[in-house]
C-alpha cells in the first residue's frame, strides 16, 4: 500500500495552542543587544527574487518560529540552528525553495538535511551510542571519492544541510577536504563530535568552511560523562574543545539527550546550566531513543508525558533573553514544531553506504554503492511507513516498532533492508 493513502494514527493528543508565556516575537529576539554576531566567509546572503519572498517567509512561520531564538547572526542573517542554514543565505534559499514547492506547488519534498557517518572509527566506547551496530559490522568504509560523489548526488537533489557524524568524525583522515569539498554557495557544513581533537583541528575546520559544531556531553558531572563514555578525562577534552571553537569565533553547541530518568533527576536543568557557564551557542536535546546500543531498552523512552514536560522546558529556555537557544527533538517532531523530518526532510547514510531515513531508524532502503541517491530517495518516499507525515519520532512510537523492529528474530544484522521488515509483517502481522 502506498504511503500517501495510509494513515497514521497520532498517539499524542492534538497540541492546544502554544503558551503564550513562552514566547518573545520573532523581532525582539532579532534586536537583543547580546544576541552573538558570528562573522563567517563561507556564508553569503542570497541575492534576486528569493529575497523578495523572505519577509512573506518569515510572517509565514513566525507562529513556528515564536518558540525558538536565534542562535546568532551570522553576517546579519538570523541562524536557528547550528545545523541549518541563516535565513538569508545561500543555502537558506534552497530550504524555502524546497518549502515553497512542497507547500504551494504539491510536490514531493526532497531532503534538505543528510547526515553521514563518514567513517566507523572510534576513539571512546559509549553505552548509548546510536551507531554500535554499524561501528562493529566490519564492512568497508565509504571512500573519499564515494563521500564525494554522495554530496554531490545530496546536492543536486536540493540538499542544503551536510552534517558528518561517525564514530568519530574527526579521526577521517580526509576531514578537511570532505569539509571543503561541499559547495558553500548551496549547503552549509556541520558535525557531531566527541571534541576530543577540536584543539588541534579548530583553525583548519575554519579554514575550510565549517559552519557549526556539536559537541557530545552526556552529563554535567565529569565523572559520570567519562564513565558513559568509557574514556577518563572525556568531559575536560570535550569543554577544552568547545572552548577552542569559542575562542576562534566559531559556531559551537553541546549535543545531548535526555532519557525519562534522566528528566526527572534534573538532567536538562543542570546541562542548561553547563552551556550557559561556556556560552555556547547552542544546546541540542535528543530524546532518548531505544536504538544502537539501546535498541532493546525501552525503559529510556521519555513518553508523550515526558515529551511534553521537556517541550515547556525547551520553550521556557528559549524565551529567555539570557542563555544559549535549544533545539529539542521533543519539540521539533511534535506538531507544534516541524514534524519528524526523517525520511521526508532528512536522510541518512551510514559508513558503509546504506541509506535510511534518519540514523536512529535501522531500516535501509539502498546502498549508494549500487544505486543513485536519488532512487533510494524516491523509494523511501514511496514507502508506506515513511509517505506519510509523522508528528512523533517513531522509534519511540509503540505502534510503530511493534510493526518493525519488534518484528525482527534475535541476532538479526542492521541495518535491515525494508523489504525484510515488509515480508515479516506480511507473515507475522497478516498485513
Amino acid at each position: 500500500m502506498n504511503g500517501r493513502h495510509h494513515q497514521k494514527f497520532l498517539r499524542e493528543p492534538l497540541c492546544p495552542s502554544p503558551g503564550w508565556r513562552w514566547r518573545m516575537d520573532f523581532f525582539e529576539h532579532l534586536s537583543r543587544p547580546d544576541l552573538p554576531r558570528v562573522e563567517h566567509s563561507h556564508v553569503r546572503r542570497a541575492t534576486g527574487f528569493v529575497d523578495r519572498l523572505l519577509s512573506g517567509y518569515v510572517s509565514l512561520f513566525n507562529d513556528r518560529l515564536r518558540p525558538m531564538k536565534p542562535i546568532a547572526l551570522v553576517n546579519g542573517m538570523a541562524a536557528y540552528d547550528l545545523t541549518q542554514p541563516p535565513m538569508g543565505s545561500e543555502p537558506g534559499a534552497r530550504v524555502l525553495r524546497n518549502g515553497f514547492e512542497f507547500v504551494v506547488l504539491k510536490r514531493e519534498p526532497r531532503p534538505i538535511n543528510m547526515v553521514l557517518m563518514v567513517n566507523s572509527a572510534c576513539n571512546m566506547s559509549c553505552a548509548h551510542c546510536s551507531a554500535r551496530t554499524y561501528l562493529k559490522s566490519g564492512r568497508p568504509n565509504l571512500t573519499f571519492e564515494e563521500i564525494r560523489s554522495v554530496i554531490d548526488q545530496f546536492l543536486d537533489l536540493g540538499g542544503a544541510s551536510f552534517i558528518l557524524s561517525g564514530g568519530e568524525p574527526t579521526l577521517h583522515p580526509r576531514l578537511l577536504d570532505i569539509v571543503a569539498h561541499v559547495d558553500k554557495s548551496r549547503c552549509v557544513v556541520a558535525m557531531f563530535t566527541n571534541g576530543t581533537r577540536l584543539p588541534e583541528l579548530a583553525d583548519e575546520l575554519k579554514s575550510a568552511g565549517l559552519f557549526g559544531t556539536l559537541v557530545s556531553i552526556d552529563s554535567a558531572d565529569p565523572d559520570h560523562h567519562d564513565r558513559l563514555r568509557g574514556l577518563p578525562g572525556a568531559f575536560d577534552k570535550a569543554v577544552a574543545g568547545i572552548e577552542k571553537l569559542l575562542a576562534r569565533g566559531m559556531l559551537a553547541g553541546i549535543s545531548t539527550y535526555v532519557s525519562r530518568r534522566g528528566l526527572d533527576g534534573g538532567a536538562f536543568e543542570s546541562i542548561l546550566e553547563l552551556g550557559t557557564r561556556l556560552a555556547v551557542h547552542q544546546l541540542f536535546v535528543f530524546d532518548a531513543v531505544p536504538t544502537g546500543a539501546l535498541i532493546d531498552n525501552k525503559d529510556v523512552i521519555l513518553g508523550p508525558d515526558g515529551r511534553s514536560r521537556l517541550r515547556e522546558l525547551i520553550k521556557a529556555q528559549n524565551a529567555a533573553s539570557t542563555g544559549p537557544a535549544i533545539m529539542g527533538q521533543s519539540w521539533v517532531n511534535s506538531c507544534e514544531g516541524f514534524g519528524c523530518f526523517a525520511g521526508f526532510y532528512q536522510i541518512y547514510v551510514n559508513a558503509a553506504g546504506d541509506v535510511m531515513p534518519c540514523d536512529f531508524t535501522p531500516i535501509t532502503f539502498g546502498n549508494v554503492r549500487e544505486e543513485p541517491l536519488a532512487v533510494i530517495w524516491k523509494r523511501i518516499r514511496d514507502s508506506q511507513d515513511w509517505g506519510v507525515r509523522f508528528h512523533e519520532c517513531r522509534m519511540q512510537d509503540p505502534e510503530f516498532r511493534r510493526r518493525t523492529i519488534d518484528l525482527l528474530p534475535p541476532g538479526t544484522e542492521l541495518p535491515v533492508p525494508y523489504e525484510v521488515v515488509r515480508r515479516l509483517r506480511r507473515d507475522k502481522l497478516g498485513e
